[in-house]
């Protein structure tokens, strides 16, 4: 009788433990993006008396338009160009064909009439793994634009093997970059767009970014990216840092990238390339 039992309590311990290694990352992941979650309603009280003012009202006090004035010009000064970059270097900084086209400029240069593009493509496939059963692939077109800014689509696509099963999880993203600094040695930019999740999340939401690169000594350059999106509470979000080798307009690139998706998080070496046009 005790041994009847043992099996079968045995039998139940493996079946349970064979449900649980069916949950992979991914199955997690999406499972946490597909839940919604209920805020609870609250009643607020509005007050009509100052709800429709703004600074150019008469009955504001001028002190007050002063400040704001002052705050906004001094915000977008923050975010796009402040008075004294105007007369800067910076301010007619061009495109630069690809990076390393000589040892003294990255993706921007100092204006010429030679060196410089009026738009260029960077085309980009990386190849991410976390293990032997978890990996993935991100490939991209970052359109470079009007000197400072630039559109970067991309897709992204996870695979996983769990018990001999394979899953998957893919994304879209497109992010409109602002390049606020544009030096020879230096670029930063933010960026806001929108990121979808397909399988069976199907939920589109929207996209933050920033990132940079610093171009230290030809043929070397360390780029690093931060992009985030919220679903249901929970975060998809992408973190890259990546050292770049230069060989004329392509680029060889190893890095770790990281990925928080829902519930699951995944941290993975990265090997890639890029090319200019």
């Amino acid at each position: 009788m005790n041994i009847k039992l043992f099996y079968i309590s045995f039998l139940l311990l493996l079946i349970s433990l064979s449900g649980f290694s069916q949950d992979g990352k991914l199955n997690k992941a999406k499972e946490s993006l597909k839940e919604e979650k209920s805020t609870p309603s609250r009643n607020v009280k509005t007050s009509t008396s100052t709800s429709n003012r703004t600074l150019f009202e008469d009955s504001v006090n001028p002190f007050v338009q002063i400040f704001g004035f002052i705050f906004a010009y001094t915000a977008y000064g923050i975010a796009f160009e402040s008075p004294w970059e105007q007369n800067g270097r910076m301010h007619d900084a061009e495109i630069s064909k690809f990076p390393y086209q000589k040892s003294t400029f990255g993706n921007f240069i100092y204006t010429d009439s030679i060196n410089y593009n009026l738009t260029r493509f960077d085309i980009y496939n990386h190849f991410f793994i976390e293990n032997s059963n978890l990996y993935g692939n991100d490939f991209g077109v970052d359109f470079r634009f009007l000197k400072r800014f630039s559109l970067d689509v991309n897709y992204t696509t996870f695979s996983e093997k769990v018990n001999g099963q394979k899953d998957s999880f893919d994304m879209l993203s497109a992010l409109l970059k602002y390049y606020r600094i544009r030096t020879q040695r230096f670029d930063a930019w933010f960026g806001l767009g929108f990121r979808s999740v397909f399988n069976d999340v199907h939920k589109t939401r929207f996209l933050v970014g920033f990132g940079g690169e610093i171009f230290m000594a030809k043929p070397i350059s360390l780029s690093a990216s931060h992009k985030w999106a919220t679903f249901n509470n929970q975060s998809v979000n992408n973190t890259n840092l990546h050292l770049k080798y230069d060989l004329k307009n392509y680029r060889i690139i190893a890095g770790f990238e990281q990925y928080k998706l829902g519930v699951s998080k995944i941290n993975a070496f990265s090997l890639g390339v890029e090319a200019s046009f």
